[in-house]
């Protein structure tokens, strides 16, 4: 047996594994509130579409939640869209969870 294995172990494939599905799922998240964010602050079409790009991709490059609501929270205030941050905050738990939910039953044999 080799000294150095450059397989992975199936410890590695499950992290990594894990990973991307977090990845995904945290991109699709912001994705479902980007837009129903950029619905709320009345943009339509193409707008609404450089919106969603614009706060997912920033949220890729600098991976913080927090931030993302303070942008969002910004934009409504610019707005002057009044919605508390606690709402913000259940919308985002409700996708969480919608999302695990849809991806659970896909899973069930």
């Amino acid at each position: 047996m080799p000294m150095f294995s450059f397989s992975k172990s199936s410890y590695e494939n499950r992290l990594l594994d894990l990973l991307q599905s977090r990845f995904f799922m945290t991109a699709r998240r912001n994705k479902i509130l980007a837009k129903w964010a950029g619905g709320r602050l009345g943009y339509r079409d193409n707008v609404l579409n450089k919106y969603v790009r614009s706060v997912v991709f920033s949220h890729i490059m600098t991976p913080n939640d927090r931030k993302m609501i303070d942008r969002i929270l910004s934009d409504f205030k610019k707005a002057e869209i009044k919605i508390p941050e606690e709402t913000i905050h259940q919308k985002i738990k409700a996708i969480e969870e919608r999302i695990v939910a849809k991806r659970g039953s896909k899973h069930v044999n």
